[in-house]
């Protein structure tokens, strides 16, 4: 009897981070939306990694949560690998430190059911850990994006942008693979979406792949240039320096008639 394939595949990278696997795994379990399968990929990771993959496995026996196991070969090349081996529909990257809030499947989901043209839902999220506060995502946009990230890495989308792409690029082994994969989804005409809600939760800490990657960053921008060359002329440039000015502009403008009235003087009686 063949097996339904899940509507959603959570594909968990895992490199040194044992210790916060299990949170991730079970903010999985917590879905109010159940129809989902979890990949772990074992990046050959330092710690253990697998043996706590595997105790994860062996306590829920629907063959729901399953490992895989590879040599070194870093986050994109993982996120790759997880979901090739996935069979869902939909695809979910979580980084083994992250959670997920109840609600984030059910309504990225329902988002991507709903709106046959929308291919990537995202959401609002919150940071925890050594800082708490909300963050808001950006409006899907090419030219933005070329220029700022506007979403996470952890947003839902259909599994053909994954193959249209050609996957996540292992030239950005040290970062932004996420920024860089968001774009080309873009070039290939995808479109994404905002529900404007803090549906997952992203932990800060003192040292993490980010911290490495925002000191890489400039190495890491001019990667992401070389592999999307149309992408990042001189014209779409000089468009984002006229239209962040502009903005700016629009804002002090407001903002200076905004003090003006507030020192009117006031009417009596």
């Amino acid at each position: 009897m063949a097996v339904t394939p899940p509507t959603v595949s959570v594909i968990i990278p895992c490199y040194g981070q044992a210790g916060y696997l299990g949170e991730a795994v079970a903010s999985v379990v917590a879905q109010t939306f159940t129809d989902w399968e979890i990949v772990v990929v074992d990046d050959g990771s330092p710690d253990d990694t697998a043996e706590k993959a595997q105790r994860l496995v062996a306590a829920h026996p629907d063959r729901r949560i399953r490992l895989l196991r590879q040599v070194n070969q870093g986050l994109p090349s993982a996120r790759n690998n997880g979901i090739a081996a996935s069979t869902g529909r939909y695809i979910l990257p979580l980084d083994a430190d992250n959670l997920l809030m109840p609600e984030m499947l059910e309504k990225t989901v329902a988002l991507l059911e709903a709106e046959p043209s929308v291919a990537i839902a995202y959401t609002d999220y919150e940071r925890f850990g050594k800082e708490s506060r909300r963050n808001d995502t950006g409006v899907w946009n090419i030219d933005a994006l070329a220029f700022s990230n506007q979403l996470e890495a952890c947003s839902l989308f259909r599994r053909e942008v994954w193959g249209a792409v050609g996957g996540y690029n292992p030239n950005m082994r040290w970062g932004y693979e996420d920024w860089d994969f968001w774009i080309g989804a873009a070039e290939h005409g995808f479109v994404g979406k905002r529900i404007p809600e803090p549906l997952f939760r992203y932990r800060i800490k003192e040292w993490s792949r980010d911290v490495g990657a925002w000191k890489k960053r400039r190495a890491l921008r001019r990667q992401i240039a070389l592999n999307h060359p149309a992408l990042f002329t001189r014209g779409r440039r000089l468009r984002h320096i006229l239209r962040r000015a502009r903005g700016a502009a629009n804002y002090w403008a407001w903002s200076l008639s905004r003090r003006i009235r507030e020192r009117e003087p006031r009417p009596v009686g």
